[in-house]
């Protein structure tokens, strides 16, 4: 063992961004979507735990559907993704969400049944799967296509579309927190931002957008797309339980019941990176009108259509009528979780934490991943050019 070289300002403990907000008692939080929700939640809920309250000025570009959370399927399964710490931090999210419970939103939160269906013979069981699993007949879930069904019986569904209106304006009204809707160009421009605000802590929860404003390459915009038919049109048992098609990673096809917001999501399709900001410019003249919208999104809407008339014609009915309502938007793709400090030589003495990179896991993982992610203590000068990079190894 040796020891780091020693200064007088090394004689400090490296703080946590929670530590450093208590003690000056501002902070900035960029992003409006789940992330960012939880994180103004820590943050206010330390300042009340310590008597110390946390003026927080909260950002984003906007606050409204376009925000990849507020579309969000919101299925919670532990055991889907194959990374551990993943796997982990669902675990964790899935036992209990304190930030619903605590301000009364856990009837958003419905336990839930799913099923697994594919075209292969042989289906291998999820590992760590927390409740009971059991090979099942495709014929009893309308779905002939299919040769294997394996029916789960734990998880949950999150109505997002919902909850996130209600989310934000529970949060944006609590003591200290100021939200604004604002579009921050780039780093020395939250840099200015934090300053004028005189906080030395800024953390930038923004998905898809931090490629931009953090010059963040490994982050991109992974398209995706629901058609949302309603929940009466339904018939049982799909209006409780989540339908998962295994034969193309998940893309596709699938149902996912919001039984608060009376719809089923249906479809997801993922795969399309868009990292050009003149790709999201198009993207959002879409959302506002679909004949604007770029070819690729109209070819996703009829793909998902005539997929599921294929392989699940029992939601027929549900798609007869041909004005379905539709979500689509960016989900923040990475190849692995992002939890880390900018460097100091970026950053100079207001320290910037970026937490992001979840994709499609948002829902699963964030209040594990919050917690995890605000517990990482900002490395001095010292440690960063000893370590040769901005944070050591407890980045996700």
């Amino acid at each position: 063992m040796y020891d780091l070289p020693s200064t007088h300002s090394e004689a400090i403990k490296p703080e946590t961004f929670v530590e450093t907000a208590l003690r000056t008692g501002r902070a900035v939080v960029v992003g409006h979507g789940i992330v960012g929700h939880q994180i103004v939640f820590e943050l206010y809920s330390a300042g009340r735990r310590a008597f110390s309250p946390i003026q927080i000025l909260w950002i984003a570009d906007a606050h409204d559907s376009s925000i990849a959370s507020f579309g969000a399927s919101g299925w919670h399964m532990p055991f889907l993704n194959g990374d551990p710490r993943i796997a982990a931090w669902a675990q964790r999210s899935f036992e209990r969400w304190q930030m619903l419970s605590e301000l009364g939103l856990a009837d958003f939160v419905e336990r839930t049944g799913s099923v697994f269906l594919s075209r292969d013979h042989h289906v291998q069981l999820p590992r760590g799967y927390p409740g009971k699993a059991a090979i099942a007949n495709p014929i009893d879930f309308s779905a002939p296509l299919y040769n294997r069904a394996v029916l789960l019986d734990a998880g949950s569904v999150i109505s997002a579309c919902t909850l996130m209106p209600r989310l934000y304006r529970m949060i944006s009204r609590f003591p200290g927190v100021t939200p604004l809707v604002r579009h921050i160009r780039d780093l020395a421009d939250l840099l200015d931002i934090a300053a004028e605000f005189s906080a030395e802590v800024a953390c930038v929860a923004a998905g898809d957008r931090a490629q931009f404003l953090l010059d963040d390459k490994r982050i991109e915009g992974n398209f995706g797309l629901v058609l949302l038919v309603d929940l009466a049109k339904v018939p049982a048992p799909f209006d409780r339980i989540v339908l998962m098609d295994k034969d193309r990673d998940h893309e596709l096809t699938y149902s996912i019941p919001h039984r608060a917001c009376g719809h089923v999501c249906l479809g997801g399709t993922a795969g399309r990176l868009i990292t050009e900001s003149d790709e999201y410019a198009d993207l959002e003249h879409g959302l506002e009108d679909l004949t604007r919208a770029p070819r690729y999104v109209i070819e996703a809407i009829h793909e998902i259509r005539d997929r599921l008339l294929e392989r699940l014609p029992v939601f027929g009915p549900a798609l007869a009528d041909g004005e379905n309502r539709y979500w689509y938007g960016l989900r923040p793709a990475a190849e692995r979780a992002v939890g880390e400090w900018l460097p100091r030589s970026s950053t100079g003495d207001i320290g910037v934490l970026h937490l992001g990179g979840l994709g499609g896991s948002g829902f699963t993982v964030t209040p594990a991943f919050v917690e995890d992610g605000l517990s990482v203590r900002r490395p001095t000068q010292n440690i960063e050019a000893h370590l040769g990079r901005p944070t050591p190894a407890h980045s996700a």
